[in-house]
């Protein structure tokens, strides 16, 4: 069974964060390593804040993990402060170089309340991209970290780029993989449900773990999309809050 390192937030409504990615990674037959970076506050109705966990305690929680054996993939979700941010770099150059590196910029939250500030968009451009095997950028982080230009982001250093269409308009969800090459296209019918938390969250973990199962990269983003799509179309929309995509065990575990 694959190992997979998650680096985030902790959410205790469990709609988002290093929850969802561990039951993600699970569903998706890997091994979850969740390290909370901070720890927040929020809900269905919004983001209120986030607390860092002490970075020696992080750190050495990752030693720990990584000491007990090798990881297949990492996966990066919400880190909030550009001090850790550049922690988090730090202790992912070594690793850049023998597992692929998926990086959710979280920049704000889908139920509203947080925002990335200025000097955390400039750190993700200038340490965490170059890192990243997959950055997955939605439409507005997209604009906040290159003007909305992938080739942008390839030039930073980042490997490939998925850009999510979430956030579009028309009868189809179009994800974009820009890899240097014309990008692929994935489009997929847009569902009624308007928006839901954690949807970022389980889409690059699913990525992440497909890819530390040795799935290659455009195959990894195609069934992690299909997937999530699949749980998008059962989800309701509700008259106060955002619905989540939790639980996610609806179904069964994920398709191989």
């Amino acid at each position: 069974m694959a190992r997979v390192l998650l680096l985030g937030g902790l959410d205790p409504s469990g709609g988002a964060g290093i929850t969802v990615d561990a039951t993600v990674a699970a569903l998706h037959g890997a091994e979850p390593l969740p390290i909370a970076l901070a720890t927040t506050v929020q809900g269905l109705r919004g983001f209120v804040t986030a607390e860092p966990i002490a970075e020696s305690v992080w750190r050495e929680q990752i030693a720990t993990v990584l000491a007990d054996g090798k990881v297949g993939a990492v996966k990066v979700g919400y880190l909030g402060d550009p001090r850790v941010l550049a922690a988090v770099a730090e202790v992912l150059r070594p690793l850049r170089e023998r597992v692929p590196v998926v990086v959710d910029p979280v920049l704000s939250a889908t139920a509203g309340g947080m925002a990335g500030s200025a000097e955390l968009v400039a750190a993700y451009r200038e340490q965490l991209v170059p890192l990243a095997t997959l950055l997955t950028p939605n439409a507005p982080e997209l604009q906040q970290l290159a003007a909305g230009d992938p080739e942008a982001l390839l030039r930073a250093g980042a490997g490939a780029v998925l850009c999510k269409g979430g956030h579009g308009d028309g009868d189809q969800a179009v994800d974009e993989l820009w890899t240097g090459e014309p990008p692929f296209r994935f489009a997929r019918e847009r569902f009624a449900c308007g928006p839901v938390r954690g949807t970022g969250c389980a889409l690059a973990s699913a990525i992440a773990a497909r890819l530390a199962d040795r799935c290659g990269l455009v195959e990894a983003c195609r069934l992690a999309g299909d997937w999530l799509a699949s749980l998008l179309a059962g989800v309701k929309p509700r008259p106060s809050g955002l619905p989540r995509l939790l639980p996610l065990t609806r179904g069964g575990t994920a398709p191989r």
